[in-house]
Parts: C-alpha cells; sequence; structure tokens
C-alpha cells in the first residue's frame, strides 16, 4: 500500500488530469473549477483508499464525488431571463479582468449578456459552459418583446426620453420596437446619449441640442454609467458625435 505521503502525490497528480487545479492545502485536496472549488479532508480519501486497497477505485470514486459536488454550483442559464446590456468597453476590464463576454456594439461601447434574477443581475462569463449562439438569441428576442413609449422632456424641444424606467433603458436603443419609434419621431439622423443603464437621451440633429444633452447627462443619478458622451446615428450607423457636422 502506499504511504500517506506517496498517495497524496499521486492523487494530486491524478486529479490534475481531470480538472485544471488540483492540489494540497494543509489537511486538505483543494480542487478548482473556475469559478467554484471544493475542499475534501485528505484523511478520508486516504481512508477509503486503505478500506478498498484499490488505489484505482477510490480515485474514481472521489472524481465522481466532487464532479458532483461542482456541478451543484455551475451557472445554469434561464433564456427566458436573459438580456443584452449596453456597458463602457472599459467595464469589467483593468487590474481584475472579469473576463465578461462581450461584443463591440459601437464606438466605446460593448454589448454584455446577463441573467436577471429581479434584483441581482449575473453577468455571463466567457468561461461559462453555455451556448453562447442560443445565448445572444434569446437575449434579444427578450429584449424585442419589451415595450416602452418615447415620450418629450419639453413640448417645446424635440428631445425624448423613455416613459417607463427600467434596466434595460439604454439597452432598448437596440431594439426594433425602439428604432421604428425613433424613425416616426425623428427619423434616421438623429443625437442620442446612454449616460446610464436605466436613461436614454434621443433628439434631433440640431448643434443646440448637443449643449442640452450634454447638460441631461451631467444630472443623471443613476450610478450604473454607460457613456458620458453624445452619439449621432447617421442611417443606422452609431458614433460620437462630432460637432462640426
Amino acid at each position: 500500500m502506499l504511504t500517506i505521503a506517496d498517495f497524496s502525490r499521486k492523487i494530486i497528480f491524478d486529479l490534475n488530469r481531470t480538472f485544471p487545479i488540483a492540489r494540497v492545502q494543509g489537511k486538505y485536496v483543494i480542487v478548482e473549477s473556475n469559478p467554484n472549488s471544493v475542499s475534501v479532508p485528505i484523511s478520508s480519501i486516504y481512508g477509503q483508499y486503505q478500506e478498498t486497497k484499490d488505489y484505482r477505485k477510490t480515485l474514481a470514486s472521489y472524481i465522481k464525488i466532487i464532479n458532483d459536488i461542482l456541478s451543484q454550483y455551475k451557472f445554469k442559464i434561464d433564456y427566458n431571463n436573459v438580456y443584452p446590456l449596453l456597458k463602457s468597453r472599459k467595464f469589467g476590464k483593468g487590474e481584475k479582468d472579469l473576463d465578461f463576454y462581450r461584443e463591440e456594439a459601437f464606438a466605446d461601447v460593448d454589448t454584455l449578456y446577463v441573467t436577471d434574477a429581479g434584483e441581482v443581475f449575473r453577468f455571463v462569463l466567457k468561461t461559462d459552459d453555455v451556448d453562447f449562439n442560443m445565448v445572444k438569441k434569446a437575449a434579444w428576442e427578450n429584449l424585442n418583446r419589451m415595450r416602452n413609449p418615447l415620450v418629450k422632456l419639453d413640448t417645446a424641444l424635440a428631445i425624448y426620453t423613455l416613459k417607463y424606467t427600467t434596466d434595460y433603458n439604454s439597452t432598448l436603443l437596440l431594439s426594433t420596437a425602439l428604432q421604428n419609434q425613433i424613425c416616426k419621431k425623428i427619423g434616421r439622423d438623429y443625437l442620442f446619449a446612454i449616460p446610464s443603464a436605466t436613461t436614454l437621451i434621443v433628439g434631433k440633429l440640431c448643434h443646440e441640442y448637443i449643449k442640452i444633452i450634454e447638460s441631461l447627462i451631467m444630472i443623471d443619478n443613476d450610478p450604473n454609467k454607460v457613456s458620458d458622451k453624445v452619439y449621432r446615428c447617421k442611417n443606422g450607423i452609431f458614433d460620437i458625435i462630432d460637432e462640426r457636422y
């Protein structure tokens, strides 16, 4: 039979062939499979080995036990509650890159994807074991089912916002229904801003409105910021406004 020291070295070597990371820490075998981990006392694994006197059987048994535990915490996406969410390209990057699954939306803005559990968003990660094509398809279908009318901020101005506050107001800019509303009220060449998740501002293309929209961006009090820029949509192409247009 193997000594506990030899057993520990051997089982760590074999567990590393199955799992991303396996190591000994104190009296425990730690198995990590991002973003979760499992710790099992070495004495428990070695105790089974002493009883069975069968290393391969012990190894297979604990691989199954560890897999079962990890699967309990495995991210399971709810396709009925997944949505796209516009965020700054800098969001989630830097020293602690959170590895969000993201795509370029336009200019300096990205599309991320979230599952909505009511009070909590869970961002979809690149490392999640999901079908990303299904995630995107379901997310855009769910967003396109939302309805939120554009209303004027002031009767004297051709500047609009959304009537109801939701966490997806900025992202609704990209929905088919809202694009149709904008086309009817303003046309296909317009100004817009997405200062935060809950705020979308859309306005007729004119120099005077750029300053007004910039002031509205400054007073937006939602902490979930997206961008402090004013953008222009011209025939379906979004970019940061060039004030020399």
